[in-house]
């Protein structure tokens, strides 16, 4: 999927769309993560994550986290990485769509709507409260405003209200004009012009400037390039490989799979236990009609020491009656696959192999995992 897919396959009904899947109804999973090199072995990160409606546009998320030690699951010193209420919706008018997030509490993840390319290139919040630093991530109350009109140009608002401990930053992290265009052919253009986000710790600072992605699609993925140039830093460039669905990208995806360099070695990150919260099911009832449904798409980011410390479930389309309360709700759920690696690295030569080095000793390399889910709406019919 991809942020064009944000309700684009629903009818261009006008008005306000708050997705819903009843109060008290979600999910639980417990996670574990390893690390592993000829010379060590590790336990770490055990996480508990919870993910819950509570009303039509609200919800609740959270992600404890065991311990706050950066290689081991032992002791037991639990904390959110990530616990917030969600307040969102989404309205379409006559020439574009307009969404809107609210989040209460901490978290680790801004993007809202469904992610762009040059989104995806974001810095993830890096670990060293693992190691007695600072907290790392976002706290207080955290506004994303976004309006995409169907000619391709956008505006985009992220704002913080700083708390709950968290070092204060810059109360407007970005605010700037977008634009977005796509080709038959599979090329694809996106640009931005305004205050964006800096790259380099610590996270929620912005400056003024611009950056442009092309990229091109075929039928084994899609490879991108990024130019990125704010003030009072380097400029940046970027490289992008995004994976289709496929045997072996549903492996890497399922547990997170990731090459680390400092310390050398593989990690992954392992659901051992999940189920679901409230009336939901993963089978459909007999004698029950569909009656509507939303569609939707969990990604997880992860990048230093490769920690897998967040999760967002992004609401993408609806069809349909919307739930009420006397509907079934059945979520069907796709494996998880790596859909992304995007690197990007401050230098901007390649006209030699030590230009190459360089650029490959600095870069950032987020990676983005995706699970595509179904919520179904059925109305039981008496026997």
């Amino acid at each position: 999927m991809g942020e064009e897919a944000c309700f684009a396959d629903s009818p261009k009904e006008e008005g306000w769309f708050f997705p819903y899947i009843g109060s008290g109804n979600g999910l639980w999973e417990i996670d574990l993560g390893a690390f592993f090199w000829s010379d060590r072995f590790e336990l770490r990160n055990l996480q508990l994550l919870t993910d819950v409606d509570l009303a039509p546009g609200i919800r609740w998320h959270s992600l404890v986290r065991s311990n706050r030690e950066k290689d081991t699951v032992s002791g037991f010193d639990p904390f959110f990485d990530e616990g917030y209420l969600e307040f969102y919706g989404f309205h379409r008018d006559s020439k574009g769509l307009f969404s809107a997030s609210l989040k209460v509490g901490v978290l680790r993840y801004l993007h809202f709507p469904y992610p762009d390319a040059i989104a995806v290139f974001d810095q993830v919040p890096g670990i060293s409260d693992l190691a007695g630093g600072e907290k790392t991530g976002y706290g207080g109350g955290c506004l994303v405003l976004d309006y995409a009109h169907d000619s391709g140009v956008g505006a985009h608002l992220t704002a913080i209200r700083w708390g709950f401990g968290y070092p204060e930053q810059d109360a407007v992290v970005e605010a700037y004009l977008s634009y977005k265009k796509e080709w038959e052919q599979g090329y694809r253009l996106e640009a931005r012009i305004g205050k964006l986000q800096v790259r380099p710790e610590p996270l929620g600072r912005g400056e003024r400037g611009w950056n442009v992605f092309f990229g091109k699609a075929f039928e084994a993925g899609a490879v991108g390039v990024l130019y990125e140039k704010l003030e009072n830093q380097p400029a940046y460039t970027g490289l992008m490989v995004t994976f289709p669905v496929s045997p072996k990208t549903k492996l890497l995806g399922s547990i997170a799979f990731d090459y680390a360099r400092s310390p050398e070695g593989f990690a992954v990150h392992l659901p051992v236990a999940w189920g679901t919260i409230g009336k939901v099911s993963r089978r459909a009832p007999e004698t029950a009609s569909a009656v509507g449904g939303l569609k939707a798409e969990r990604l997880r980011t992860y990048w230093q020491n490769s920690q897998v410390r967040n999760y967002y479930e992004h609401r993408l389309a609806h069809w349909g009656e919307p739930y009420e309360k006397e509907l079934f709700v059945v979520m069907e759920e796709e494996p998880w696959f790596l859909q992304a690696e995007a690197l990007v690295s401050p230098h901007t030569s390649f006209g030699s192999w030590d230009d190459l080095r360089d650029w490959e000793r600095d870069r950032q390399g987020p990676a983005q995992i995706s699970q595509e889910v179904t919520y179904r709406f059925y109305r039981v019919e008496p026997h």
